[in-house]
């Protein structure tokens, strides 16, 4: 299994960006697949998460990195945006 470091990042209905605290967490997500699949599966949990209560954010995006760093560009990335 993989282990995975990512950001969350949210926009608000001004448009302004946000990461999740400003840095990544602790724990590494493991998941057993290629990237840009722990990426869409992060999406798709987050947007059930934060969608409620309504509006939520008005756009998420992850940030996806291999290994114990988040230097250098994300292996994957993945977005959602309510509009």
């Amino acid at each position: 299994m993989r282990h995975y470091r990512w950001v969350l990042e949210t926009q608000d209905d001004d448009g302004q960006w946000s990461r999740r605290d400003g840095a990544p967490p602790q724990d590494p997500l493991e998941y057993d697949g290629p990237p840009q699949q722990a990426a869409n599966h992060l999406r798709e949990v987050f947007v059930r998460t934060l969608s409620r209560p309504v509006p939520g954010p008005r756009a998420i995006r992850i940030l996806l990195w291999d290994g114990a760093d988040i230097a250098g560009r994300p292996l994957a990335e993945a977005e959602w945006s309510r509009e």
